[in-house]
Formats: C-alpha cells, sequence, structure tokens
C-alpha cells in the first residue's frame, strides 16, 4: 500500500454537501466526518453553480478541521462546467473529487488547472471506468477509488443490489490493491432514514473489501462508523499480536492469549494499526 501523506489518510466516512448551500457546509464541518466533500456537480442546479464556486472559494480558505478532509467535486473534467470549476477554485485546490472517470488522462486535465493539487479521487461511474480502473488507479495523483453505484447501475441497466454490483465492486478492489491504493469508498446509500438498509449497503461493500462509505447527511455517519470504523477490541488484538511477532523476532509464535501468529496474520494486525 502507498503510504499516504497526513492530508490524505484514508478515511472512513465522506460527507458530501451542496455547495451552494454554506450553512451546511458549516454544518459538515461540524457533523465529525473524515472528510468533507463539497459538491459542484450533482447536488447543485446549473443555476446555483457560480454561488456555489463562491462559496466552495470561502471553504477552501477557512480554518482547517483537525482530523477532517476536505475534498471537492467538480464536473466531468473536459465540461465547460468543469472549465468554469476550476477558473473559480483551481489556484487553491489540493483534493478533488473527478467524477465520470475512465482514462486516467482526466486526471492530467484536472492537474493542469489545479496547480496546487496533491489528490485525486476518481468515481468510476460506468462500463469503461470499470475496464479503465487499474490504469486510473495507477496514476500518481490517485490516492483512493470510488464508486459511483447509482450511476454505474444505470449504465449497466442492473438493479444496484448487493449482487448485482459485487463484480463491479470486486474491480474496483483489485485495481486498488493492484495499485497500492486502501479499499475503495462505497457510494451513497438515498433512503437517509433506513438505518437498516444503509448497513446492509455498506456491509455487502465491506465484505468485498471496500474500506469506506460515501454519506449524504450527518444521521448516516454512525452507521458507517460502526461498519468501516476500527473496532477498540480490534486494536487491542492486533497490539497483542504484533507485540508477540516482534518478541519472536519474526519467528511464528503464539501469543499470551493463546493465538497463532506467522507473518500473514502479523502483516493483518499492521495493517489495522497502520489506520487507527
Amino acid at each position: 500500500m502507498r503510504t499516504p501523506s497526513a492530508a490524505v489518510r484514508p478515511a472512513v466516512s465522506y460527507l458530501f454537501v451542496p455547495g451552494h448551500r454554506p450553512d451546511l457546509i458549516a454544518k459538515s464541518r461540524r457533523s465529525g466526518a473524515g472528510a468533507v466533500v463539497i459538491d459542484l456537480e450533482d447536488a447543485v442546479a446549473p443555476a446555483d453553480r457560480p454561488a456555489a464556486r463562491i462559496a466552495v472559494r470561502a471553504a477552501l480558505t477557512s480554518e482547517p478541521v483537525a482530523d477532517q478532509q476536505l475534498w471537492v467535486r467538480i464536473n466531468a473534467p473536459g465540461s465547460a462546467e468543469a472549465e468554469a470549476d476550476l477558473a473559480a477554485i483551481g489556484d487553491l485546490l489540493t483534493q478533488v473529487r473527478v467524477p465520470k472517470v475512465d482514462d486516467p488522462a482526466q486526471i492530467d486535465w484536472v492537474a493542469a488547472r489545479a496547480p496546487r493539487l496533491a489528490a485525486a479521487l476518481p468515481a468510476i461511474e460506468s462500463a469503461s471506468g470499470l475496464l479503465a480502473a487499474p490504469a486510473v488507479a495507477a496514476h500518481p495523483l490517485v490516492v483512493r477509488l470510488g464508486l459511483g453505484g447509482v450511476d454505474l447501475a444505470n449504465d449497466l441497466g442492473c438493479d444496484g443490489s448487493p449482487a448485482a454490483l459485487a463484480y463491479p465492486r470486486s474491480v474496483l478492489v483489485v485495481a486498488s490493491r493492484a495499485a497500492g491504493l486502501p479499499g475503495p469508498v462505497n457510494s451513497v446509500y438515498a433512503k437517509l432514514d433506513d438505518p437498516d438498509g444503509l448497513l446492509a449497503h455498506a456491509r455487502a461493500a465491506k465484505a468485498i473489501g471496500f474500506g469506506a462509505q460515501s454519506a449524504l447527511t450527518p444521521r448516516q455517519l454512525p452507521a458507517i462508523q460502526q461498519v468501516f470504523g476500527i473496532a477498540a477490541d480490534r486494536v487491542v488484538w492486533a497490539r497483542e499480536v504484533l507485540g508477540a511477532f516482534q518478541t519472536s523476532g519474526g519467528a511464528a509464535c503464539r501469543t499470551p492469549s493463546g493465538e497463532f501468529v506467522d507473518l500473514p496474520i502479523a502483516q493483518e494486525a499492521q495493517r489495522i494499526l497502520a489506520g487507527v
């Protein structure tokens, strides 16, 4: 896995907020989300985008929130709306969520208009995007892949169920792993008052290898943390495993509580602690 900088260390939750609502942007910064994604694309009507770009620029120059990343989702690369987005905020943009990616050259297009860009999180939302996922994941600015589940289901003509998305999700997991990236970010769950459905949606992605979840409201954050967060008992287990493995000099051993440990188990413990 690539070693991320502190600014782009993998988050568990990515809370989307419409860019034309400064009140909601401020609320999202107080939500406890690991990452806030200010949206200039689907959540903002074209007529509201000029005002949204002003609000996003203000957010990018505001005081950072400790332990919280701030991303901006621009419009599709190459479009007139994306040109306008980057003309307005490109000089400040360091972390970008890029929609509808099916070619790594699209990341270059954004970077050419955002000289401070340090990290890109492209969304895979089409069959062509799935086929290009390994190449997109290998781009040096890409720190994680995201799944645009609703658009992808529409493109594939499938129902968006866990069974229908199992293969597309697996493609993103394999592409991420091959490129040394953390597990991808799952798509949003649109039923805002259905915590059980959200848990099922998140667990289906987690079981395949996803590492995070997008959210549409702060009300969804506890369920996301429940699924993708690291439980305290897993941290205790990981520390015991690594302690025993290091004491043994890297040889197969057993922990004080009696569990067998070899290299793959120690690597799993190391992965858990890297996310704490």
